[in-house]
């Protein structure tokens, strides 16, 4: 271990809450000047494959559905992505490792557009399975990239707030994403006298936005790896020294990874099959979902500064299992939706903060395997539990999968404590929390 989390010492908190905001907003400003151009220029590109992304996530199951596919053919297209990035996450990294990224990035990006392109025309399932598993290795190298990138391209400084605006951008690429695509869809739809016409033609244009990105990518001004990030490799004596660690954040990752795959995917479903709302009323609560998630983002590294990163993640995953139980027993509306938006912004807050954790625990050479670590154990578990919870609904519905997710959920919060809770230590000159150096783990 040979990172320092300590931060920057203020001898005089705040001590009321609009005093508090102030500060923070005045510290978001302050960070968000100290990126650099690569960052920003990744951010926007980002962005442009974040709404991409959210269009389908929206709308794809909702799409297959339409064509025909039950929910467990559905949770075999998801799992086939998932299976895809799992796939390519190391290899990805490795090759991350060697080479700029740029051309990379420009090579994904039109990679993605072509395969979510054939997600949206083919309709044979063994055909369908295929591409998604193209679609999700293309995909991969923008989630194996951002961390090692960020990591490039900032200093501690900024860093946190960097992680943070990244996912913020994300989910704001998602509020457009899910207001334009629900409302094109009816829109579409009703002019056309088919709704799958409106499917195909609302991806399509997505797909056209995700392309964009091509323009910030192609602007990356991105060097060589330094000498500490090259050549990532996987070797016995490394293992034996840093495997404990490896399995530890990525375990974590898992089990999360695990519950949220049994459900959160098929929540248009969910809207759709419990509720019996059209696809622009579906929308709407995936734009507030977004918002809320937006929110939590922000609200991050406001908390980890008085809580800590460790504890940040723990309270905040704990505190969304009573929402999460809100949507498995719950057939109110007024109840349910609420519900889905803080669960959203409480389980996602955590997200840029674990990846920022595990980027800042790992030695400056390994960012790139942890990073993808990090992927596979999040990927893998997709891969498993995305088709296991297609079959469970189709046959149990889903009060059930809701209570096996919110236990995995329970579980891995639990074990982060276990496994990382007494790492970090009280800054005793001021607010905030710090890892001490050479930690073992």
């Amino acid at each position: 271990m040979t990172t320092d989390l300590k931060p920057s010492q203020q001898t005089t908190p705040p001590t009321n809450l609009w005093s508090r905001i102030t500060v923070g907003l005045s510290e978001y400003r302050s960070s968000v000047g100290l990126f650099s151009r690569n960052a920003r220029l990744y951010l926007i590109g980002s962005f442009l494959i974040g709404i991409n992304f959210s269009v389908f996530n929206l709308l794809f199951n909702l799409y297959l559905k339409e064509l025909g596919f039950v929910e467990s053919q559905i949770g075999f297209v998801n799992s086939s992505r998932a299976v895809g990035m799992t796939l390519v996450a190391i290899p990805a990294a490795m090759i991350l490792s060697r080479i700029r990224l740029k051309p990379l990035l420009l090579a994904a990006c039109v990679c993605f557009a072509v395969f979510s392109f054939g997600q949206t025309t083919i309709q044979q399932m063994s055909l369908l399975l295929g591409v998604a598993v193209l679609t999700g290795m293309s995909f991969a190298f923008f989630r194996i990239a951002s961390g090692p990138f960020y990591m490039r391209n900032s200093t501690r400084t900024e860093r946190t707030h960097l992680f943070s605006f990244s996912f913020g951008m994300h989910l704001l690429a998602g509020i457009i994403g899910s207001w334009g695509a629900g409302h094109l869809v009816t829109v579409i739809g009703e002019r056309t006298g088919d709704i799958i016409l409106g499917y195909q033609y609302t991806l399509l244009i997505a797909i056209a936005m995700g392309l964009m990105a091509l323009v910030p990518f192609g602007l990356v001004k991105a060097s060589l790896p330094s000498s500490e990030e090259n050549r990532i490799t996987l070797n016995l004596a490394q293992f034996k020294r840093r495997g404990t660690f490896y399995f530890k954040v990525t375990f974590v990752n898992f089990l999360i990874g695990t519950g949220a795959g049994l459900i959160i995917p098929f929540m248009n479903l969910y809207f759709r099959d419990r509720f019996l709302l059209p696809p622009d009323r579906i929308g709407l609560y995936f734009i507030l979902l977004s918002f809320g998630m937006l929110v939590g983002t922000l609200c991050g590294p406001l908390l980890t500064r008085r809580l800590g990163l460790v504890r940040t993640i723990v309270i905040t995953q704990l505190a969304s299992i009573p929402f999460m139980m809100t949507l498995a027993y719950s057939y109110a509306l007024i109840l349910v939706v609420p519900a889905f938006v803080i669960r959203g912004g409480l389980m996602n807050l955590g997200v840029p903060i674990s990846t920022n954790f595990g980027m800042e625990l790992s030695e400056k050479k390994e960012q790139g395997l942890v990073n993808a670590l990090l992927s596979v154990s999040w990927t893998s578990s997709w891969m498993v539990s995305v088709a296991i919870g297609g079959s469970l609904i189709e046959h149990y519905g889903y009060t059930v999968v809701l209570n096996i997710a919110s236990s995995l959920y329970l579980l891995s919060s639990l074990s982060y404590f276990w496994f990382f809770g007494r790492i970090e230590k009280r800054n005793s000159n001021g607010p905030g929390w710090y890892v001490p150096r050479d930690i073992q783990l």
